[in-house]
């Protein structure tokens, strides 16, 4: 009976992430787990979990995603003797527990004690249905009293994780008990291991409504991997990518541990940096955010965007390159950063590679922060933009007027596919200027080379 949830495949929709990504322990510090075996009854946990001595709060740990049959059925599993797997707690500070594996099971138990079962309504009866060997359709309070107190009295085993246990042994540990039908992920884990107040800075933050616009990924939001994302971000704009050593998952632990107990004054600084570099990825980047743009090829003209795939490496440079920036310094040039971006995506094969293989070791983030910044720091100067480029403007009255690629003669698809060409290159005395101007495809253009349209 393990706990189950929404099924989401999170190495398929997020790329750029942690790819050979290896954790590296210090072997010469000796860390040590404490741990204690024990057994609980239901109605015992019932009544720590009634006096707040164990934490089911779903603000750090999983929703509830049981249907009402699941969640029968492992009422069933308990009256009919079958053995039930450990359920897995951590001792904070304060000598209360957290639930670490094992919220879905005990959340059943207490909801069906209470004779309620949650609902996206609200709560409704908590009636035995769907049951495979019983023949009951009823609530606790309705079971005769040999069957209440068989529930009350079943015996749960309790893996406790005792307080003075190493946080970075603790952390592994917890990954290798997770042994259930959809584990535990990494901030999941984060959040029973070095729960405070960053961890609440964390589940605040993940409700930015322009955050889940961009985002787009409810279940990510489920899972916390929102709250990841978010910690992720302030750990690279704390510590920059020059103190980044791998891995990620440790890097951002460390951000969480040396900062677990986050002053207000903090709290708040962190806030406003994650809440101004969102506001200004959606108003550079708009939707297509996070996201790579692939260019056409031979076969296929049209480019597209990996509208689902999140690439975590894009994530770190768009979101901390606007940190040392104000608003009014990046919206004026919000049409050439975004170029800039795109020419990167589809014409750099260093910068592509840097998006794509290795993200985490320190080659590749240094390597893709410092084109990156490098190109940011060149446009937002104060000096004008190279003649050579055109301006956005005339791409997009091209593109209007009429979104054929004036060299395949096909029809441009996005205008972010398009590029503005120079009739007379560019390298050949021409200007760039309207009348010299032409829209095509970007794979189009760059097969053009220097030769006259």
């Amino acid at each position: 009976m393990s706990d189950e949830f929404a099924k989401i495949n999170e190495k398929e929709e997020l790329d750029g992430q942690d790819k050979g990504d290896e954790d590296v322990f210090d072997k010469s510090v000796n860390k040590k787990i404490f741990w204690r075996p024990m057994d609980y009854s239901i109605q015992e946990l019932y009544n720590k979990n009634k006096t707040g001595e164990i934490d089911l709060s779903p603000t750090w740990q999983r929703n509830y995603v049981y249907d009402k049959i699941k969640a029968s059925r492992l009422i069933e599993s308990v009256l009919q003797d079958v053995p039930l797997p450990a359920i897995y707690l951590a001792e904070e500070s304060d000598g209360t527990m957290s639930v670490i594996d094992g919220q879905q099971r005990l959340s059943t138990f207490f909801f069906f004690i209470d004779d309620k079962f949650p609902t996206k309504e609200g709560w409704t009866e908590f009636k035995l249905s769907g049951l495979k060997m019983l023949d009951l359709k009823c609530k606790y309070s309705d079971l005769d009293k040999p069957m209440q107190l068989k529930i009350q009295n079943t015996p749960i085993h309790v893996i406790k994780i005792l307080n003075e246990s190493d946080e970075d042994v603790k952390f592994d540990i917890f990954e290798r008990l997770n042994t259930g039908s959809m584990k535990l992920n990494e901030d999941e884990i984060r959040n029973s291991v070095y729960r405070g107040p960053y961890i609440e800075l964390l589940d605040k933050l993940a409700d930015n409504k322009t955050f889940d616009k961009l985002v787009r990924k409810p279940n990510f939001k489920t899972r916390m991997l929102y709250r990841g994302m978010i910690l992720r971000f302030l750990a690279l704009s704390e510590k920059t990518y020059i103190n980044y050593r791998p891995s990620m998952k440790q890097f951002c632990n460390k951000e969480l541990r040396n900062n677990r107990n986050l002053l207000e004054e903090k709290a708040k600084e962190y806030q406003n940096r994650f809440e101004k570099c969102v506001e200004l990825c959606f108003s550079v980047f708009g939707e297509n955010v996070f996201r790579r743009f692939k260019p056409g090829d031979a076969v296929t003209r049209d480019g597209n965007w990996s509208a689902i795939r999140i690439n975590m490496a894009l994530f770190d440079i768009q979101m901390c390159g606007f940190v040392p920036y104000e608003r009014n310094q990046i919206i004026n040039r919000s049409d050439i950063i975004r170029e800039a971006m795109l020419d990167l995506m589809c014409n750099d094969e260093e910068f592509i590679q840097s998006i794509e293989s290795q993200t985490s070791s320190t080659k590749q983030m240094t390597f893709r922060f410092e084109k990156w910044l490098n190109v940011l720091k060149q446009i937002l100067a104060d000096t004008p933009p190279s003649p050579r480029v055109f301006p956005y403007v005339i791409k997009k009255q091209l593109f209007d007027a009429d979104p054929t690629c004036k060299l395949c003669k096909n029809q441009i698809m996005a205008i972010e596919d398009a590029e503005v060409d120079h009739i007379i290159p560019y390298s050949q005395g021409g200007p760039t200027t309207l009348e010299n101007a032409q829209i095509t495809h970007r794979y189009c253009n760059r097969h053009k080379s220097d030769n006259p349209a």
